[in-house]
């Protein structure tokens, strides 16, 4: 039987033919179909009851924030069913491929990142307990190394360039499998403090904090498996066969988990 993928998008700006065209790739070489979902209806597929549809959830969204120019973040708490839906279908087995601006998802549910293995900040706030400065992204062009290549999601895959977005933001580093690393400079100074952009409009560096130079890490979440990669901003991304590899791969590895 053909394995599911179902793609989920929302709460930002993407390509959407690139997108559709790398997934086109993806599954064509998978041998599996994939549909599209938008947020916020997406969120009906997190429940129990859909465990085992999916063989695959691949997430290019920022469920629970509304994002626009000049106004602040605004953010949405994912209802109490939403939230345990979430919780029941990974305790199922559900496996997960969070891509770039996904990370930034539900910022203000803790479980959520830890789920992914990280979060971006969009605004300052609280994370595990403590305050954390907004985010700092870059547009840049930069190599990705493989720091695991005898894990699957590796497989095939050689060092390559993307021209994309970096993000100095928390990663928790000691609850991941580290599988990609960039050594382009993701401190502080060279990175743009995102709330002040997105709220005023200013470019400014970001505000003193930890960065990781991680951009593609695997966990286990119970027994689901989970896998984040931070490029996916460009259409230039989603064509290339290192990125596209490596999007197969993790589809594949985490798939196991569904079954």
């Amino acid at each position: 039987m053909a394995g599911r993928l179902l793609a989920v998008t929302g709460g930002h700006r993407f390509d959407g033919d690139a997108f559709a065209a790398m997934l086109d790739a993806v599954c064509s070489e998978l041998g599996w179909t994939w549909e599209h979902e938008e947020q916020p209806v997406a969120q009906r597929w997190w429940s129990a009851r859909h465990a085992g549809v999916w063989d695959a959830i691949l997430l290019h969204d920022i469920p629970g924030l509304t994002l626009a120019r000049g106004v602040e973040p605004e953010v949405t708490s994912p209802s109490d069913e939403v939230r345990l839906g979430v919780l029941e279908l990974l305790a199922a087995g559900q496996g997960v491929v969070a891509t770039h601006h996904a990370l930034a998802g539900w910022p203000d549910w803790d479980e959520w990142a830890t789920v992914l293995g990280g979060r971006f900040l969009y605004a300052p706030g609280l994370l595990r307990g403590s305050d954390v400065p907004a985010s700092g992204y870059r547009m840049a062009t930069y190599r990705v190394d493989v720091v695991a290549g005898e894990h699957p999601v590796c497989a095939g895959v050689e060092p390559f360039e993307v021209a994309d977005e970096l993000y100095l933001c928390p990663v928790f580093a000691d609850e991941v499998t580290p599988l990609l690393v960039t050594t382009s400079d993701t401190s502080p100074a060279a990175m743009i403090d995102t709330y002040r952009e997105v709220r005023w409009g200013e470019r400014v560096p970001a505000v003193a904090q930890v960065g990781s130079p991680l951009v593609g890490w695997a966990r286990q979440h119970g027994p689901s498996r989970i896998v984040y990669v931070l490029p996916g901003h460009t259409a230039s991304t989603m064509t290339h066969p290192g990125y596209r590899t490596i999007v197969r791969n993790a589809c594949e590895w985490v798939a196991a988990s569904s079954r």
